[in-house]
């Protein structure tokens, strides 16, 4: 099934979606800046393995202890339209090294598919996230896979990037 050919929902929706993601990154931003929590950014591209819809994102990385929250936007290149996804995700360190750390975590999206012909579709997803980061230089190298779980129409996501 390709991503384009969803159910229609209101503009109205789609706006109170889209200004509630943007209001959760915010909070979550300033709530990190005013306990003095290490902040960051990440950049990252990758694809979507079903259907092979090639990505482009970028995100805060706000950190405490072993937990960092990652609010973030992904820009989806596919046929027929637009899509992205806004997400606040969290991550837990579970095997920090010297040289490479694995963590796990999930989150929420809203996935947002505009198509050419047609009304757009804003659907809420659960985001679970598994990958490493390299700790060899100042942008920290990282790969991930993340399961994008939506009503029976789940998807795989593989990532890669950088944070700094």
């Amino acid at each position: 099934m390709n991503f384009m050919s969803h159910p229609s929902t209101s503009a109205t929706r789609r706006e109170i979606v889209r200004t509630r993601a943007l209001l959760a990154a915010l909070g979550i931003t300033v709530a990190g800046s005013a306990t003095a929590a290490p902040i960051g950014g990440q950049a990252f591209g990758g694809w979507y393995t079903d259907p092979a819809d090639f990505l482009l994102g970028v995100g805060a990385r706000v950190g405490a202890a072993m937990v960092t929250v990652i609010p973030s936007f992904e820009w989806l290149f596919v046929d027929g339209g637009s899509a992205y996804s806004l997400n606040v995700d969290g991550t837990l360190d579970l095997l920090p090294l010297e040289v490479a750390t694995v963590y796990a975590g999930g989150g929420i999206g809203w996935l947002t598919f505009d198509p050419d012909a047609g009304d757009s579709n804003t659907d809420t997803v659960l985001n679970l996230i598994a990958g490493a980061s390299f700790n060899v230089t100042n942008l920290k190298p990282f790969a991930q896979l993340k399961w994008v779980v939506k009503d029976g129409d789940d998807r795989a996501v593989f990532s890669f990037g950088v944070r700094f």
